[in-house]
């Protein structure tokens, strides 16, 4: 238990709030219900697009705030656009031939698609709710595309590389892995956790006492934000030794993130 409740609850969604076959298991809804019902403001905060979240918030009965593409969009609960953050469109010419010399599939997040460079199949389980998939289309025609953000998959070492190689570009861009076969570019300044600051100073409420829920290294600065950060149990090495004080919710595929509201806030 907690000596306060928190106001505000802040959710990351793949390996933390949704299952292994990314959905809202029936104890997670009933949570995050009972959260709502007590009151409480909830959030999600994902790397995912928009367009792909609204079936998730459907399912929780709407009148969430979402924070999507890693903080380059925001939307109240209401779904109205609060903030839109494009990559320079410049950042293109260094990013995407980058990441086709490095082998890795490169992706691209607009205000309304899902764009790539070339299939992969194995990237669409995760959208399957949602039926929001990719449009292939040319490198030439991404290079002329604004983008919210830019994702390269791939394997881990091929990504560090990659990495590596952007960082000594100095492009004015946030770099960040999502978990360890993502890593994503998004506008200078754009974070999860810019992005909950935002939102808190638009909608003029206080995160002295919030709470978030998290598992990749995106999530670091949504950490920061917050009074109670949470790792999940799968959360990657580097994120729990950033922050090791950090109390831990079981597993994602155990229904994680319900289990720890159930034991230890909604009691």
């Amino acid at each position: 238990m907690f000596e306060q409740t928190p106001d505000t609850f802040i959710f990351d969604m793949d390996g933390t709030l949704l299952n292994e076959h990314h959905e809202l298991s029936p104890l997670t809804l009933r949570a995050l219900n009972e959260l709502r019902e007590r009151g409480h403001r909830l959030v999600v905060a994902t790397g995912r697009h928009f367009m792909d979240v609204q079936p998730y918030l459907k399912q929780l009965g709407g009148d969430i705030a979402a924070i999507t593409c890693n903080g380059a969009l925001i939307h109240s609960a209401g779904g109205e656009l609060l903030q839109r953050a494009d990559l320079p469109l410049a950042v293109n010419e260094t990013l995407l031939p980058l990441g086709e010399a490095a082998d890795v599939h490169l992706n691209m997040y607009t205000h309304a698609e899902w764009l790539v460079a070339a299939p992969c199949e194995s990237m669409l389980a995760a959208h399957s709710l949602s039926q929001f998939f990719y449009r292939q289309t040319s490198l030439q025609q991404m290079l002329t595309t604004p983008a919210l953000k830019i994702l390269f998959y791939g394997e881990n070492p091929r990504l560090q590389q990659l990495k590596t190689q952007i960082q000594q570009a100095q492009l004015p861009i946030h770099l960040t892995f999502s978990d360890d076969y993502y890593l994503e570019a998004m506008p200078q300044g754009i974070s999860k956790g810019d992005a909950l600051q935002t939102l808190a100073k638009i909608e003029n409420f206080s995160l002295v006492n919030s709470m978030a829920f998290g598992d990749g290294f995106n999530d670091v600065e949504l950490f920061n934000s917050v009074t109670h950060p949470v790792l999940m149990e799968n959360a990657s090495d580097k994120l729990k030794q950033q922050f090791p004080q950090a109390p831990q919710a079981p597993c994602h595929w155990q229904d994680g993130v319900a289990r720890f509201l159930l034991e230890r806030v909604l009691r």
